[in-house]
């Protein structure tokens, strides 16, 4: 005698049923989601400016603040309000395999130099005045920090 089998034809059937509300409902909740991240912008916030006013005299350098956020651009405003031209140089123009991690500018008697830069590098950079009557005065050096 042969031995029947039992139909299974509800099976795929209650399978089929949840997957496809599960992928309806999936769908439905993903649609805000991206419209609301097409309205708003995709840029990053600028880094925050720090500016330094550096005072030269004949006799110091007066650096206010002096130090600053890494990731920061700094804006370095050099007056000189001595009688003579001073150059004014922090950190190093060469260090490590050859990148930049300082500046050194040149300012009249008088005059004024604004410099932008942005701080990459962490630690303490020197500072001080470069011409050499200037290098023998104690007045004339110290550090910036990038923390």
């Amino acid at each position: 005698m042969p031995v029947e089998r039992p139909r299974v034809l509800a099976t795929l059937s209650v399978v089929k049923s949840p997957l496809f509300a599960l992928a309806a409902v999936s769908a439905v909740a993903l649609v805000p989601a991206a419209q609301s991240s097409a309205q708003q912008p995709q840029t990053t916030a600028p880094p925050p400016v720090v500016s330094v006013k550096i005072t030269i005299t004949d006799s110091r350098i007066n650096m206010s603040p002096k130090r600053a956020q890494r990731g920061s651009v700094g804006q370095f405003i050099l007056l000189n309000r001595g009688t003579k031209p001073h150059t004014f140089k922090l950190g190093h123009e060469r260090r490590g395999t050859g990148s930049q991690t300082g500046f050194t500018r040149s300012v009249k008697p008088g005059g004024q130099s604004i410099l932008i830069y942005f701080l990459d590098y962490r630690g303490k950079l020197p500072y001080f005045g470069s011409l050499p009557a200037d290098r023998s005065k104690p007045g004339m050096k110290g550090f910036f920090t990038i923390f």
